[in-house]
C-alpha cells in the first residue's frame, strides 16, 4: 500500500515535470497555467493525504480501566435541543462508569432541562448570557468544576458505556491533554449517509488516527476527554473563533501538550439530516478554520513540530478542495467556449499519460484510506461543499465577522416540507447546459468557435457531462423527501422490541422516545377497553415497566390511535428516569445492529450508490 503510494508521487512528480517543461500552451497560457496550478493542486493533497495517513496504528490504547484517582466530570453544553435528543445523552452520561459527576450546560435556560437533569442524577447549571457560544459556556462551567478530567458530549451524542473505561487509562501520561474518539451517528438515513458510504468516516477512522504519528490528533468538540489542569493552562476554550476546539488543541500542542486519537466508537450521534443542516455546519467550521489562518497560523505559530504543521497544513487545506472541483470545472467549459488546448501535446500522447497519473493518484487515495475513500460520492459532496469553501476563502482574503450558527438536531418543522435548491449548484448547472448547448451549436456551425483539436474538446465535454451528471444527483438529494424538514423530534429504531399487553404478548415496533406501535395478537378490541400494562424488555432485562402511573413513577402508557397494523402507543411526557431507562435500552440494541463504513474501495460502487434510494418510499415515511 505505502509502496504503491510513493510510486504514485513519484510518477506524479515526473508528470507535472514534463507538463511544465514541454506542454504549457504558449497561445493560450491563459488556460494552461491555471490548468498546471490546478494538477499541482492535486498532487500536492495527495501528498499530504499519504503523510497524514502513513500509519493508522502508531498508539497502543491502554487496557480499559473502571477504577481510577482521577476526578472526573461529564460536561454537556446544550442550547436549543428538544428533549428526545438531549435525554439520551444526559441518561447514558450518568450511568458511565467509574464514579463522576455529569454536568449539564444549559444555555437556554430552561427549567424542564434543569427538571430533567436533576431526576437523572445531573448537575445544572447555566449562565447569564450566550457570549461565545459554546466555547463561552464551557469555559463558565471550568470555574465551577473541580475535577482532574472532564469529558464533553454535544447534546445529541450518546456515549456508550465504555466511554470513560476505554480512555482515561491514557492519562498515566502526565503531559497527555486530551483523548479525541471518533464521531459516528446512529441516523443512518441522515444526507451525509450515501449507501455505505458516510462523509466524516474516512477523516474520523484514518485521517485523526494517522495524526497520532505527529502528536497532532486534535479536539473536535465532541466525545472527548481532556484533562483540566491543560484547559486551563491554555486560558480555556478558545474564543477568537467558530472552531473553538481545533483552535484550542493548537494552543495546548504549542504548550507542549500530547494529545491522542483512540480510534473506537464510543458515542454516537446525529448527523445532520438535510442539506440546510449540513451546510450551516460547514460553513461554520469553513469560517472558523480560515479565522485561525488569518490571526493564529498554525504554520509559523512557535512551538509546533515540523510534523504538526504538516498535520494543521493538511487539515485546513481541506478547504481548498472544493475550489480545485470548481476549477475543473471552469476549465471545461473555458474550452468548450474557446477552442483553445491548454496543453500542447498531442491528445494521444497527453491523455493516456493524464489517465495514468490520475489512476494511479486514485488507487493510492483508496488504498492509503483503508477503503474509506469512494470517489463518485467524494465528487458529490466537493460540490456539496463548494459554497461554504468559497465563503472560507473569502473570509480569508476579506475578513469579516461571523456568528456561531447551531446546526438543529431532531424535529426541525411542524410539516414536512421539501428543502430549497442549493442556488449555487442550480448556477453551475445552468451554466454547465449553456455550455453544453453552445457545443451543439458550435458543432453545427452555428457559433464563431471552430473546433480545430477536437480531441481535446472531446475530453473537456466528457467532463462537463460528468459533473452534470454529479449536479443532477446533488440537486435531487438536496430537495428530496428523504432529507424533508423533519415534524419527528425522537429518532425512531428500527427493533422490534418484545412487550406484554394484559399479559398479552406482542411487540413494540419502530419504537422511539416518544412511543411505538403495538403489533401482533392485540384483536380487534376497541381502544376505549385497553388499559395498557406494558413491560418492555430487552433480551431477558425487564428494563421499563409502563402503566398508568398512579402505582409506580414510571412511563404512563397511552393508546392514541388504532390503525391497520395495530395500536399506536405514546407515552407521556416528563417521566424522566423512566424515558432514561428506555433510552438506554434501544441504544444498547441499535448498537448491535450498527453498519460498518469500511467496504472495499470501489468506483463502480461509488458512483452506483449515489443513485441508490427511492423518493417516492422517503416521501411517505
Amino acid at each position: 500500500m505505502r509502496a504503491l503510494a510513493v510510486i504514485a508521487m513519484v510518477v506524479g512528480a515526473i508528470y507535472l515535470g514534463w507538463r511544465v517543461a514541454f506542454t504549457l500552451a504558449p497561445d493560450a497560457l491563459w488556460l494552461a497555467v491555471p490548468f498546471f496550478l490546478l494538477e499541482v493542486h492535486g498532487f500536492v493533497s495527495l501528498g499530504l493525504f499519504v503523510f497524514s495517513v502513513w500509519d493508522v496504528d502508531s498508539v497502543v490504547p491502554p487496557r480499559p480501566t473502571n477504577q481510577t484517582d482521577f476526578s472526573i466530570a461529564m460536561l454537556i453544553p446544550t442550547y436549543n435541543e428538544d428533549p428526545e435528543v438531549l435525554l439520551p445523552t444526559v441518561s447514558a452520561a450518568v450511568a458511565l462508569e467509574p464514579a463522576h459527576e455529569t454536568w449539564v450546560l444549559d444555555d437556554g435556560n430552561r427549567e424542564w432541562v434543569r427538571e430533567m437533569a436533576e431526576s437523572l442524577g445531573a448537575i445544572y447549571l447555566n449562565r447569564p448570557d450566550n457570549k461565545h457560544a459554546k466555547a463561552g459556556n464551557l469555559n463558565h462551567a471550568l470555574r465551577y468544576i473541580d475535577s482532574d478530567l472532564v469529558g464533553i458530549l454535544d447534546a445529541d451524542h450518546v456515549p456508550a458505556p465504555g466511554f470513560l473505561t476505554d480512555t482515561i487509562g491514557y492519562f498515566a501520561d502526565s503531559r497527555l491533554a486530551l483523548v479525541q474518539t471518533p464521531q459516528d451517528f446512529y441516523n443512518e438515513d441522515s444526507f451525509e449517509h450515501v449507501g455505505s458510504y458516510q462523509e466524516e468516516a474516512m477523516f474520523y477512522r484514518v485521517i485523526q488516527p494517522g495524526k497520532n504519528r505527529h502528536n497532532a490528533a486534535f479536539w473536535c468538540g465532541t466525545n472527548a476527554v481532556l484533562r483540566t489542569k491543560a484547559l486551563r493552562s491554555v486560558g480555556g476554550v478558545a474564543t477568537e473563533s467558530l472552531t473553538e476546539d481545533l483552535h484550542t488543541t493548537m494552543r495546548l500542542h504549542c504548550k507542549g501538550w500530547h494529545t491522542v486519537f483512540h480510534n473506537e466508537v464510543l458515542a454516537r450521534g446525529l448527523a445532520p439530516a438535510s442539506y440546510i443542516e449540513y451546510a450551516v455546519q460547514r460553513r461554520r467550521w469553513g469560517a472558523g478554520a480560515m479565522q485561525i489562518l488569518r490571526s493564529d497560523t498554525p504554520f509559523f505559530k512557535r512551538g509546533l513540530t515540523m510534523g504538526q504543521r504538516l498535520s494543521y497544513a493538511a487539515t485546513m487545506s481541506g478547504w481548498f478542495e472544493g475550489i480545485r472541483t470548481l476549477g475543473y470545472f471552469a476549465l471545461a467549459l473555458a474550452v468548450i467556449v474557446s477552442g483553445k488546448a491548454p496543453v500542447d501535446a498531442p491528445i494521444e500522447v497527453f491523455l493516456p499519460l493524464y489517465g495514468a497519473v490520475f489512476c494511479s493518484q486514485q488507487l493510492a487515495m483508496m488504498l492509503m484510506s483503508r477503503g474509506y475513500h469512494r470517489f463518485g460520492a467524494g465528487l458529490l459532496f466537493d460540490f456539496f461543499r463548494l459554497p461554504a469553501s468559497v465563503r472560507a476563502i473569502g473570509r480569508l482574503l476579506v475578513p469579516q465577522g461571523a456568528k456561531f450558527l447551531v446546526s438543529n438536531k431532531g424535529r426541525s418543522g411542524d410539516e414536512r416540507a421539501l428543502g430549497h435548491l442549493p442556488s449555487s449548484l442550480m448556477f453551475l448547472t445552468l451554466v454547465g447546459l449553456g455550455v453544453w448547448g453552445y457545443f451543439i451549436a458550435s458543432v453545427l456551425g452555428f457559433t464563431p468557435t471552430v473546433y480545430r483539436e477536437f480531441g481535446v474538446v472531446a475530453v473537456a465535454v466528457f467532463f462537463l457531462v460528468l459533473d452534470l451528471l454529479v449536479l443532477f444527483v446533488a440537486l435531487a438529494r438536496a430537495t428530496s423527501w428523504r432529507f424533508a424538514a423533519e415534524r419527528r423530534g425522537a429518532q425512531r429504531f428500527e427493533i422490534p422490541i418484545p412487550v406484554t399487553l394484559d399479559g398479552r404478548r406482542v411487540r413494540l415496533v419502530r419504537p422511539s422516545m416518544n412511543g411505538g406501535l403495538l403489533t401482533d395478537a392485540i384483536g380487534p378490541r376497541a381502544v376505549g377497553d385497553l388499559t395498557p400494562r406494558l413491560s418492555l424488555v430487552v433480551g431477558q432485562d425487564v428494563v421499563v415497566a409502563v402503566n398508568d402511573g398512579k402505582n409506580v413513577a414510571e412511563l404512563s402508557g397511552v393508546v392514541k390511535k388504532a390503525t391497520d397494523e395495530g395500536f399506536a402507543v405514546g407515552f407521556s411526557p416528563g417521566q424522566w428516569a423512566a424515558q432514561g431507562a428506555l433510552s438506554q435500552a434501544l441504544f444498547a440494541a441499535q448498537l448491535a445492529t450498527m453498519r460498518s463504513y469500511s467496504g472495499a474501495p470501489s468506483m463502480v460502487v461509488s458512483f452506483s450508490e449515489l443513485f441508490v434510494y427511492n423518493d417516492a418510499e422517503s416521501k411517505a415515511a
